[in-house]
């Protein structure tokens, strides 16, 4: 069960944000990218400054049996770096691409929709999505570069992290008008009180205050605030997909164990294989 035929057959499938290692040990990476096991049926590689390319980590996993989604960041790449590394991609037999803009991106980067464009063109058949921020600052502004990215070829579109459904509702209704396909909410579950201002700050947003009450309490009661944020994602007809972000770079498994637990009780079921 690929994550595109997952979106398309309204399975809800799930996806798992990893972050490659500073260096390329495929050691560390396959244990990342199988955090989740059999319920996860595409690997989002993150792209980041100083750790090993989403580019060559994705084609590592690849190698290795998993479902990379490769995150094309722009930044100041020029149109022939980025026609480079699809070229790269074509040849690996990368099926599923997230373009997006990406951290300090120059004034003189390439315009993502002009790369999603590139990427469709480029690989055919490949699952391509934009990624779209529900907070921010101005919405009619990032509804209408959306609307571009759409109209370039992205088939679907991965918010930043939702922790309470109705916060990004609107915004979702009207990607959905825009002309997205699919949506992907990005889930994450916070367990610290440190985690929450960490967020907050990185992201520019107030966590709610039911969801910072439960997580005041205790693990165990965070844990069943995200398992209710994420039921309530799965159950709505705006979100077809979910991708998981956890806070920890490298999780212990017992984070995995939770995870799964908390998507069994949202009534998602096991991919066929994510390998």
């Amino acid at each position: 069960m690929t994550f595109a035929r997952g979106l398309r057959e309204g399975t809800c499938p799930v996806a798992l944000e990893i972050t490659p290692p500073r260096q390329l040990g495929r050691t560390v990476l396959l244990r990342r990218a199988a955090l989740l096991g059999d319920y996860c049926s595409a690997i989002n590689v993150i792209s980041r400054p100083e750790r090993v390319s989403s580019l060559d980590a994705s084609i590592a996993l690849a190698s290795g049996g998993f479902a990379p989604a490769w995150h094309l960041a722009v930044r100041d790449k020029s149109r022939e770096e980025v026609a480079g590394q699809l070229g790269r991609a074509r040849a690996a037999g990368l099926t599923q691409v997230l373009v997006l803009k990406g951290e300090s991106a120059g004034p003189g980067a390439l315009l993502v929709r002009d790369a999603v464009e590139m990427t469709v063109a480029a690989l055919t058949g490949a699952l391509v999505g934009a990624s779209f921020n529900q907070y921010a600052a101005d919405a009619d502004r990032e509804l209408g570069n959306l609307a571009g990215k759409l109209r370039a070829g992205a088939r679907y579109v991965q918010t930043q992290p939702v922790f309470e459904l109705a916060s990004c509702e609107p915004l979702l209704t009207q990607a959905r008008h825009a002309g997205a396909e699919h949506s992907v909410a990005m889930v994450m579950p916070l367990l610290q009180p440190d985690a929450v201002n960490r967020i907050e700050a990185r992201l520019g947003l107030r966590i709610p205050e039911s969801l910072r009450r439960a997580i005041d309490a205790g693990p165990e009661a965070a844990w069943e605030a995200f398992a209710d944020n994420l039921g309530r994602l799965v159950a709505s007809p705006l979100v077809d997909g979910v991708a998981v972000m956890t806070f920890e770079m490298d999780p212990p498994a017992e984070v995995g164990e939770r995870v799964v637990a908390a998507l069994r009780q949202a009534g998602i079921r096991p991919a066929a294989s994510v390998r």
